[in-house]
């Protein structure tokens, strides 16, 4: 009965049957039967057909806030259940966006993990668009993304600053110039990642701000990952912005540079859905992470 709850409340909660099969990786059809199974269990209609939608009935409406206060209290069950176990257990995932789930993610949850050695990891990583629609369907339990996605199904809070600067080749032509302005980038070729990302949205703002566009550049590659950028300007393809945090030691043939005027600044944010109670597991590391900074891991150490 608490996985059909589950079902209906996301239902309810999405309004549609088709986007709740999608998340959960079922047929729409199987949504159906869920809750035709449901309402025989209650023996009442918990929907009315609307248009193309639905919407609830008022044994609905009455079975939606008691089954939330339901799923609510079984949570609370659970966690003060593994309150009291020797030792905390399970797996927490984490959606990220490139820069914060390649670069910063990896090395920030070592010394959790040390603290916490039965928890493990799960981290899909992908575009900030992509990972904050992954805390809203519930496929992941929480995300840190570069964007800050504040809405009144997601809450967001600054994790740590990031700073975005021009990088390219050490014998490319921009770096014989004493001081790079923004006009001298219109005569060479730049990569840029793709829409959706962070990233890109942080750098298309710190370009209006010069009253500058994409448009205006002569674009030689979009590319998905921030890996996939600096091997673009590896091989010649030209230059491109890029954090900061993504500038490893291994990367010396890469230079990083400052742009007169044009300062790009953005932070990560951690992002998770709002009301909804999250496990011991991942609650102790998401308040791992909102009192951790690198440079305070680096300290740690």
């Amino acid at each position: 009965m608490l996985d059909l709850m589950r079902i209906f409340v996301q239902v309810v909660e999405e309004g549609s049957y088709t986007l709740v099969a999608h998340h959960l990786g079922v047929s729409q059809p199987a949504i159906s039967n869920h809750m035709r199974s449901l309402e025989d269990k209650l023996g009442v209609k918990l929907f009315q057909r609307h248009g193309k939608g639905f919407i609830l009935t008022q044994e609905g409406e009455v079975f939606y806030l008691h089954a939330q206060r339901i799923l609510e209290e079984w949570n609370r069950l659970k966690e003060h259940l593994e309150e009291n176990c020797a030792e905390v257990s399970g797996k927490v995932h984490i959606g990220a966006s490139h820069i914060p789930g390649e670069y910063l993610l990896p090395y920030t949850l070592g010394p959790f993990q040390k603290d916490y050695p039965k928890i493990s990891f799960k981290l899909s990583i992908g575009d900030s668009l992509e990972m904050a629609d992954k805390v809203l369907s519930q496929e992941v339990d929480f995300a840190v993304i570069g964007s800050n996605f504040k809405t009144d199904k997601l809450n967001s809070v600054f994790w740590m600053p990031d700073q975005i600067k021009l990088v390219f080749t050490k014998d490319h032509p921009l770096n014989q110039l004493e001081v790079i302005q923004a006009a001298d980038l219109n005569n060479y070729a730049m990569v840029i990642r793709e829409n959706g990302s962070g990233h890109r949205r942080a750098v298309e703002d710190a370009l209006i701000n010069l009253n500058l566009h994409l448009e205006d550049f002569r674009i030689s590659l979009e590319a998905g990952s921030t890996e996939a950028v600096k091997n673009a300007i590896r091989g010649g393809l030209g230059y491109s912005f890029i954090s900061i945090s993504a500038l490893q030691p291994d990367d010396d043939a890469l230079v990083a540079r400052d742009v007169a005027g044009l300062e790009i600044e953005r932070g990560f944010y951690l992002i998770t859905r709002r009301n909804k109670l999250l496990t011991k597991p991942t609650q102790l590391c998401y308040d791992f992470l909102t009192g951790s900074t690198i440079e305070k891991q680096i300290l740690r150490e």
